[in-house]
């Protein structure tokens, strides 16, 4: 098998469309589109940034070359989180569902706090958040050299974004983590035309 020649251009494709696409736009036009396009783009490469963190960009021969494109991957995203997310990830992988050790699992406090049907809508628009925040409540680590490079170009690119476009750009590309994937009406789409393709190739309803 080995990595994947096409996917750090797809990736980038993302990272540059979603860069180039944010504008000076009302309000509500800014929060429809962080709903509907900039959401799917975020969780498309916070997905990325999960199959980088296991080296499917230039192999596992090259740890270091995959960590930097995972930032380049983290841009739009508004916040750093690549190098944190492989951190963690790696004792996800080898102690699943072990409390504790694999963070993915939810707290007891989210077990029993949202309990009922409307609790249980909320969290589903939390958990961007909710995972994002769970390894430092659950098992805080001194933040690495990588991590800390992770955050000083995220935060040159978000300075960035704020001297040519302005506060409310910034805000588009951050408003985006915060729509649940599942929710989105482009994600529903895509969906649905995914499992018609792979319905048509295998041949099964």
């Amino acid at each position: 098998m080995g990595p994947d020649p096409h996917f750090k251009y797809i990736v980038s494709a993302m990272v540059i469309f979603s860069s180039y696409y944010i504008t000076k736009l009302p309000l509500v036009w800014i929060l429809v589109l962080a709903y509907t396009l900039g959401g799917v783009i975020n969780h498309s490469l916070t997905l990325a940034i999960h199959d980088i963190s296991h080296n499917v960009v230039f192999g596992n021969y090259y740890p270091i070359a995959n960590r930097l494109f995972g930032m380049w991957a983290n841009l739009p995203i508004g916040v750093p989180m690549s190098i944190s997310f492989k951190k963690y990830h790696v004792e996800h992988h080898r102690y699943q569902s072990t409390d504790f050790y694999d963070v993915d699992l939810p707290t007891r406090f989210e077990g029993v706090f949202f309990r009922n049907i409307p609790l249980k809508i909320l969290w589903i628009f939390l958990q961007p958040f909710f995972y994002s925040l769970r390894p430092f409540i659950v098992r805080p680590k001194p933040p690495t050299m990588l991590e800390l490079l992770n955050a000083a170009v995220q935060v040159v690119f978000d300075t960035l974004i704020v001297y040519f476009f302005g506060w409310w750009s910034l805000f588009y590309l951050i408003a985006g983590n915060g729509t649940p994937p599942h929710v989105s009406p482009l994600h529903t789409y895509t969906q649905r035309a995914t499992r018609r393709t792979l319905t048509m190739k295998c041949g099964t309803s």
